[in-house]
């Protein structure tokens, strides 16, 4: 054997475990290890001058916290009290972030800094969700409180938009009511600033003593103006600062354990009587045109010279729904009235677009008409609905709908009457409680405000019984001699049912759909029927609201009854 093959045959020894080695440790893969994924926030580490520094001199302080961060929105997320005229900078600086002042300070002032969602960790955004410093100018710090809660004046829970809240000593707040009752006067800044958390619950820390009102307002415009259109709440009485001398440090916030006395603020929309304006119009198809306005109208008119009009508003009469009795009317002057505050001329003009609305366009229960209904109550009558207001003289309403029972196979005609829109007629038949009923009606016996006329329609309905319903009866009781408004609201605040009452009795609501309700009494004060928002500027506050704790959950033929005592 020569040399050569010796040290081939020793070379594949060697190589053939290594080879073999590789091959295994290329089948076990996987991801690589690393822990967790990290959800803890920053932690402050140092603050240079220390937290609660007196004589405070300099333009800045730096914080210093257990790993690198990121600054978010300073502008909005850091709260400064009392304001500061020019806006601090900062700027991240190691794991840390220096602040520095472009303000002169006040002698022996307080300053608090709070940082609200401000501080994020630099790798993962885990975000530092409160911490407050704070300095003095003297030689000491303000050590008084003021918390309270903001909440929604008419459904009781926090704003889901960011509140703001001012503090105003006492004769500051003065100056502000006069400012929005005269323009000449200024507007003074609050004393101090802060923001609502998520459950509405505010607090202003490190305060002078003192004897103050409060603001809280969704300040979109952040110009730290009340604008005429902007929601705000206030406080109805003069509140006195509290000691925090009980209070603990809990992640770098000041947090008083022993107060436990907050103020309720109620926040509301103001009345926008002389703000309403048409907030859209135009043609949606030739003949037809949607008018918009920003508030409910009250009584419409139209005007539009020898041009022939119908029109018809929604349910909550803020849209109006306008056609021509020229049907490829393509371009109009058109002016609305309307006494809550509408005088407009508008000047519009039908563009061709991809989609067009269709004349009685079909539906699956024929030409532009439908059942409003196929499962009506029991209580109730069917309707039928029309794309297009109906010309009623050129339609005859007696015996035009064909009713056959489907139980004992009898038949009838009947006759309907329409509804001040002329886009519903109602069929004038007296329903049986469970009955099962085939409904026709012929091609052709309704025609609309264009000559087009119906096609045939034919659907088979199944009406309810009692025993689908279920029922609440409330007694109110009251010593209060304003008169009630019992209302019954779906899971998302909408009004399904209400009863005025003269200051108690009972409220009784029947034939409720199964499904949750809430029920709210409003004491309507000034007796005109409905519930009142406030006005700041008259310091009125919101008409009362009071709720049932318990959501009610109706089910089918069953019956609730409660007592609600309005003290």
């Amino acid at each position: 054997m020569t040399s050569y093959d010796t040290i081939y045959r020793a070379v594949r020894a060697l190589a053939l475990p290594v080879l073999a080695f590789l091959l295994a440790s290329c089948a076990k893969q996987g991801m690589p290890g690393g822990g967790p994924k990290d959800v803890t926030p920053p932690k402050v580490k140092s603050i240079t001058p220390e937290n609660r520094t007196l004589n405070f001199n300099g333009n800045r302080f730096y914080i210093e916290f257990d790993e690198y961060v990121v600054v978010k929105n300073a502008e909005n997320n850091v709260i400064v009290s009392p304001p500061l005229k020019n806006r601090a900078e900062y700027k991240t600086k190691g794991k840390g972030v220096m602040i520095t002042l472009h303000d002169t300070l006040s002698p022996n002032t307080t300053y608090l800094f709070q940082f609200k969602e401000a501080i994020a960790d630099f790798n993962e955004g885990n975000l530092l969700p409160s911490m407050e410093y704070v300095f003095s100018t003297g030689d000491y710090v303000d050590s008084m409180s003021v918390r309270g809660k903001v909440r929604d004046a008419l459904l009781l829970s926090p704003r889901e938009e960011t509140v703001t809240v001012w503090l105003y000593e006492t004769s500051k707040y003065d100056d502000l009511i006069a400012s929005l009752n005269d323009t000449a006067v200024k507007a003074p800044l609050p004393d101090y600033v802060t923001r609502c958390d998520k459950q509405g619950l505010f607090s202003f820390n490190s305060i002078k003593p003192g004897l103050y009102r409060v603001v809280a307002i969704q300040d979109e415009d952040k110009n730290t103006k009340i604008g005429s259109e902007e929601s705000v709440g206030f406080s109805s009485d003069v509140l006195e600062s509290r000691n925090m001398q009980d209070s603990v440090m809990v992640d770098s916030t000041l947090r008083c354990a022993a107060d436990e006395k907050t103020a309720d603020i109620f926040i509301f929309t103001p009345d926008q009587k002389g703000v309403q304006r048409l907030t859209s119009s135009a043609f949606v198809a030739q003949g037809k045109i949607r008018v918009t306005s920003l508030l409910p109208m009250e009584n419409p008119s139209l005007y539009a010279g020898s041009e022939q009009l119908k029109f018809h508003m929604n349910s909550t009469s803020d849209t109006m729904t306008v056609w021509t009795l020229r049907e490829k009317c393509d371009s109009l002057q058109l002016v609305v009235s309307d006494p809550s505050g509408i005088q407009d001329t508008l000047n519009l003009r039908w563009r061709v677009k991809r989609t067009r609305d269709k004349r009685l366009a079909l539906s699956p229960d024929g030409g532009g008409m439908s059942l409003t209904s196929k499962s009506p109550a029991y209580f109730d009558t069917m309707s039928l609905r029309f794309s297009t207001p109906i010309d009623i003289a050129k339609c005859k309403t007696d015996s035009v709908v064909s009713i056959l029972d489907l139980k004992d196979s009898s038949m009838c005609f009947c006759g309907v009457y329409f509804d001040s829109t002329e886009m519903n007629a109602r069929i004038k038949y007296t329903l049986r409680q469970g009955a099962k009923y085939d409904i026709s009606v012929a091609q052709g016996s309704f025609v609309d405000i264009y000559g087009h006329a119906n096609d045939s329609l034919r659907a088979t309905v199944t009406v309810s019984s009692k025993e689908d319903y279920g029922n609440i009866k409330l007694h109110i009781v009251s010593d209060n001699p304003s008169a009630l408004i019992v209302q019954l609201t779906d899971e998302k605040s909408n009004i399904v049912r209400q009863r005025q009452l003269e200051s108690g009795g009972d409220a009784v609501f029947l034939n409720l759909t199964p499904a949750k309700y809430r029920v709210r009494v409003v004491v309507d004060s000034n007796g005109n029927g409905r519930w009142d928002t406030g006005d700041i500027k008259l310091q009125r506050l919101p008409e009362r609201v009071v709720y049932i704790p318990q959501t009610i959950n109706v089910r089918a033929n069953w019956d609730f009854e409660e007592t609600i005592t309005i003290e």
